[in-house]
């Protein structure tokens, strides 16, 4: 008796492999053709834009060390300034879904600078203090940590304060002269894959900020020549 109940553990434990093996192999049949539509979706906004999918080995070295199989519908501009993607971190038991933006600001150079709204799960974790604002508002809704509190209270002036509260769900880091900017996807409202609203969102936080960083932190923060 006991040698039937032994014969019949493998085949119960094949049968569960099978199982599992045929739902991912059904899972993956269906979210093929959202990908494809994202996929499609984020090109053609890339495109407006002058992006191509040819990305550079440092667009996103801001990020530190990564697999590239952990980026998707990734696009940059032809001279590297400017770059996206979709960004897949795992993180212990729980997989993070990342929208990015990297993009340079020429000449400046800054202390490191990160700015979170609260209740996300920021990109980067530890790093500097947090401090905070003369904005309580501001203060409410995002939290903003740096090595630096002078150049940080420069950087965030009353427009750039304004362009985040109106960009909802963007956050971002920035160091020397390289920005990385994110929309953490488990955050955002429900919507179709071939509406990629959180690039909208990060492209519309790339007009806005290059344009509203201070004259005083461009002249103070200047990169050496």
């Amino acid at each position: 008796m006991s040698g039937v109940v032994l014969l019949a553990i493998p085949i119960v434990v094949s049968a569960v492999v099978i199982a599992a093996g045929i739902a991912i192999f059904t899972s993956a049949r269906r979210q093929r053709p959202l990908l494809l539509a994202r996929q499609q979706a984020v090109t053609a906004l890339c495109a407006q834009r002058g992006l191509v999918t040819e990305i550079g080995p440092d667009d996103f070295a801001i990020l530190g060390p990564i697999p590239r199989g952990w980026l998707t519908n990734a696009h940059a501009l032809p001279d590297h300034s400017v770059a996206v993607a979709d960004f897949t971190q795992p993180a212990g038991n729980r997989t993070a879904f990342f929208s990015i933006l990297t993009c340079t600001v020429a000449g400046v150079n800054l202390p490191f600078v990160q700015v979170v709204r609260r209740g996300l799960t920021a990109i980067t974790v530890g790093g500097p203090p947090t401090i905070e604002l003369e904005s309580i508002d501001f203060d409410n809704q995002f939290m903003v940590k740096s090595k630096d509190r002078r150049s940080a209270i420069m950087l965030l002036d009353p427009g750039m304060m304004q362009l985040l509260l109106d960009c909802r769900l963007v956050n971002f880091d920035m160091v020397g002269d390289r920005v990385l900017a994110y929309v953490n996807r488990a955050s955002e409202p429900a919507h179709q894959p071939a509406e990629p609203i959180e690039f909208e969102l990060l492209f519309r936080f790339l007009d806005g900020f290059v344009a509203r960083v201070p004259a005083m932190v461009r002249s103070d923060y200047a990169a050496e020549p």
